[in-house]
């Protein structure tokens, strides 16, 4: 009795320690899923609230140059517009411009005392804000001249000196307080950033010890039940003997090796669950993630295709995003990523609320007593037989789902689901880390490229006309497999992304030109040239702080920034690029944009009708555009006119509802 006391005291201790070590393994995932998510919710609102801050600016720069231009058009003989029109306009400025000076006012006064209020949370920023005392400092010295020349301009009911000196003072110094700006939301996410990797560091450490504790525990395990198991971390087809055992019967083969094969799995399973945060951690981007997770969990769980749909942010549709998949599916991911489905026309509605996964092992039979949905009818003639759907969620809210699929019948299983619930919390930490901040630094983009091209349209709705138009033209090239060797599926969610920045360089032209609403003399025509230039040094500059990280962002985008007015023949600018020297990119984006530039009204000119239109475009062929890609934009009218259409009932709409 004694010595069977003294057996069990010791495994009775380790298995103690494996259950805590286990335990404090999944605290310690816990806590660093809860601190990531609340640091990315955190840097989220700073990038917002900044992106605000400088969205004021521009704002009231924009306004007061707006100011001074309809104020000085009353002085005309005559005017484009009636005078109460055109002092309707000016009470309107008056009041952006009164607007912004408000809500920056209010954010620098909460700046200044360290506390960013977002809705219902405080976001503490004291730490950050002392390292910036200085540039907080020139930021409250600045601003107090700046208010005092937007009130002079809120105040004046004509021009004068004054007010003159009020606009040059705010369109002299608008930048100056712009960078200002900017430099104390760097510290805070360099701040942030610092945090986060410090806890990391710590979290990842801890992990690390409690892995090689519970190893080092469960070797001790076994070397207590099997004496000695010399041979189990080697491989599973040697075992060990235990000289000590006297004349006891040693387990045979066929018995060790089933508990063998079950250890082993469950420590390359451990290891490989460490080895994918460590793959989430180091510059991949999430497609490389992706690929490794393929690449990695076969061995555990059947599948031939993962694929990941993800919500809109209206929370309406699914837009398939992500896919990768092995030679035995056809077909896929090309047929079924980008496009979309409406959230209530599917079945996963109730999936993503209740954020339960689904197994469905037979999708023949699954489908064969309803109407068949389009996606399924791409996953029945790919190939796809059965799959396992789970909700992706960051920091609580559903981002998406994910699907595992397989091109056999009735392979998955509760075990499955278990398993995989682990690896999609470390996807939703994945996508966290890259997508979601990724999405961000492409918003603070987009959101100067829009402010770039309020500064001389009509209307912001330009760019997103052009970027379906530009998308468009890249599936019809993609439908005719022209261009096979470059597009693709992620290209062409490439191009509808990346359009709306080709005139982003139109920041860095002077609004004396850019707003001038006569014809340029040939100086300032060539000035306004260098747009495309400005736009692929901004994108560059973008583009090489995030390859810092290892990643890429704004390839496509700077190509289209670039060369969009690049013309076939080699009559463009700003290089004189010709044919197929021009960006593929590029010379979609150049048709989509003088496509919307044609239909569209603009300052000098009114829209011309979708089929004068198409008969510039036709005359344009080889000279200004690629003639294939125009051939297949006119063989397409139909289609191009029913998005025409789309765009048109859309702004009677919104007429309606204004009027």
């Amino acid at each position: 009795m004694i010595k069977k006391d003294s057996i069990l005291r010791p495994v009775k201790r380790i298995i103690i320690i494996i259950i805590a070590a286990f335990f404090l393994i999944l605290v310690s995932f816990t806590i660093l899923q809860h601190q990531t998510s609340r640091m990315a919710y955190e840097d989220k609102q700073v990038i917002n609230l900044f992106g605000k801050q400088r969205m004021f600016t521009q704002q009231i720069s924009k306004d007061s140059s707006r100011l001074y231009a309809l104020m000085q058009s009353l002085s005309f003989d005559q005017i484009y517009q009636s005078e109460d029109i055109v002092k309707g306009k000016i009470q309107m400025t008056k009041k952006s411009l009164q607007e912004a000076e408000i809500n920056f006012a209010k954010t620098l006064a909460a700046m200044q005392q360290g506390i960013l209020i977002v809705d219902s949370d405080q976001i503490d920023i004291t730490e950050e804000i002392s390292q910036s005392t200085d540039t907080l400092d020139q930021i409250a010295l600045l601003w107090s001249e700046f208010a005092k020349a937007v009130d002079t301009l809120i105040a004046s009911d004509e021009i004068t000196d004054q007010m003159a000196a009020a606009a040059i003072y705010i369109n002299e110094n608008n930048l100056e307080l712009l960078q200002l700006s900017d430099n104390i939301s760097v510290t805070i996410l360099n701040n942030s950033i610092q945090k986060a990797n410090d806890m990391k560091l710590i979290i990842y450490g801890m992990i690390g010890l409690l892995s090689v504790i519970t190893l080092l525990a469960l070797y001790h395990l076994i070397k207590f039940i099997y004496q000695p198991f010399q041979q189990l971390y080697k491989g599973i087809t040697e075992i060990g003997l235990d000289t000590n055992s006297g004349d006891r019967k040693l387990p045979t083969k066929k018995n060790v090796m089933p508990m063998v094969t079950e250890i082993n799995e469950m420590f390359l399973k451990i290891n490989d669950l460490i080895s994918l945060i460590e793959n989430m951690n180091n510059n991949s981007s999430f497609t490389e993630t992706l690929q490794f997770i393929y690449d990695t969990f076969s061995t555990f769980i059947p599948y031939t295709y993962i694929g990941i749909a993800l919500i809109d942010e209206n929370k309406k549709f699914l837009r398939a995003s992500y896919g990768v998949s092995d030679d035995s599916i056809i077909g896929m991911p090309d047929k079924i990523v980008g496009k979309s489905w409406l959230i209530k026309d599917t079945s996963l509605g109730n999936l993503i609320e209740t954020g339960e996964a689904r197994i469905i092992n037979d999708l023949e039979e699954y489908t064969s007593h309803k109407p068949i949905k389009a996606y399924n009818q791409i996953l029945l003639e790919a190939g796809i037989r059965s799959s396992i759907t789970l909700p992706l969620k960051v920091a609580g809210e559903p981002v998406g789902v994910i699907f595992f699929s397989s091109h056999n019948k009735n392979v998955y299983q509760k075990k499955h689901v278990n398993f995989l619930m682990t690896l999609v919390n470390s996807i939703a930490i994945s996508f966290n880390q890259n997508i979601f901040i990724s999405d961000l630094l492409y918003s603070s983009i987009l959101a100067l490229a829009k402010m770039a091209e309020a500064r001389d349209e009509d209307t912001g709705e330009h760019l997103d006309r052009m970027k379906i138009y530009s998308r468009v033209i890249a599936e019809l090239l993609y439908e005719k497999n022209l261009f096979a060797d470059e597009i693709n599926a992620e290209y062409i969610d490439k191009i509808e992304r990346f359009s709306p920045l080709h005139d982003i360089g139109k920041v860095g032209i002077r609004d004396g030109i850019l707003l001038k609403p006569g014809k340029l003399t040939k100086e300032e025509f060539q000035e306004m040239k260098h747009h495309a230039l400005y736009g692929a040094e901004v994108l560059r500059s973008a583009e090489m702080n995030i390859m810092k990280r290892g990643k890429s962002l704004f390839l496509l985008g700077i190509e289209i920034a670039e060369d969009h007015h690049e013309k076939w023949d080699g009559s463009g600018y700003p290089y004189g690029k010709k044919g197929n020297e021009i960006a593929l990119s590029a010379r979609i984006v150049a048709l989509a944009d003088v496509f919307d530039a044609l239909t569209s009204r603009r300052p000098y000119k009114e829209p011309f009708s979708f089929e004068k239109s198409f008969d510039i475009i036709r005359e344009g062929m080889g000279k200004h555009f690629d003639p294939v890609i125009a051939g297949v934009f006119l063989e397409n009218e139909d289609r191009i006119r029913r998005v025409y259409q789309s765009f048109l009932i859309q702004e009677s709409h919104k007429n309606d509802i204004v009027a």
